[in-house]
């Protein structure tokens, strides 16, 4: 093997291993990007630069004396079942809630849905389409005009 037949195979050698790199770094850049469960927080910033002010609802929901208790509704319906309690386990009517909720295998998949008072329960129409862990944020007002916020983790199992 002469001089210039050494110098081009172990130049293309060299470039080979860099295209190879390269190969696999467009493949797992792809299949990052394609696949829901690698995302962020939607909103995720402005939650956390907000977070003393969604701290001083949930302590006021805490000072209250009230407690949340969140399934899957009844009535057969695609829907979560919340309610809220005070101290004496009496149920709290009158709050203007909002549930933001997604499962956490899927953050982007956000689901953002108004509360319907039903019965001193507060019906949610929403789809929880996978058993697992799903995030629940809720936001409400109370009829005095107070802001309050809580964050909780359903463990949604779909067999009956």
């Amino acid at each position: 093997m002469n001089e210039n037949s050494s110098r081009t195979f172990w130049i293309c050698f060299i470039l080979a291993f860099f295209a190879i790199d390269l190969t696999i770094a467009v493949i797992a850049i792809s299949m990052a990007a394609g696949d829901p469960s690698f995302r962020s927080i939607p909103g995720f910033g402005e939650r956390s630069v907000h977070w003393d002010e969604r701290r001083n609802q949930h302590e006021r929901l805490v000072s209250l004396g009230w407690s949340i208790q969140v399934e899957k509704s009844r009535s057969g319906k695609d829907a979560l079942a919340i309610e809220i309690v005070d101290r004496q386990g009496k149920p709290v009517d009158g709050i203007s809630l909002q549930v933001n909720l997604f499962h956490y295998t899927r953050v982007a998949e956000q689901q953002k849905a108004r509360c319907q008072s039903i019965d001193s329960m507060y019906i949610a129409p929403v789809k929880l389409t996978k058993p697992g862990l799903w995030h629940i944020d809720l936001e409400g007002t109370t009829p005095e005009g107070e802001r309050i916020w809580s964050q909780l983790t359903l463990d949604w199992d779909r067999q009956p």
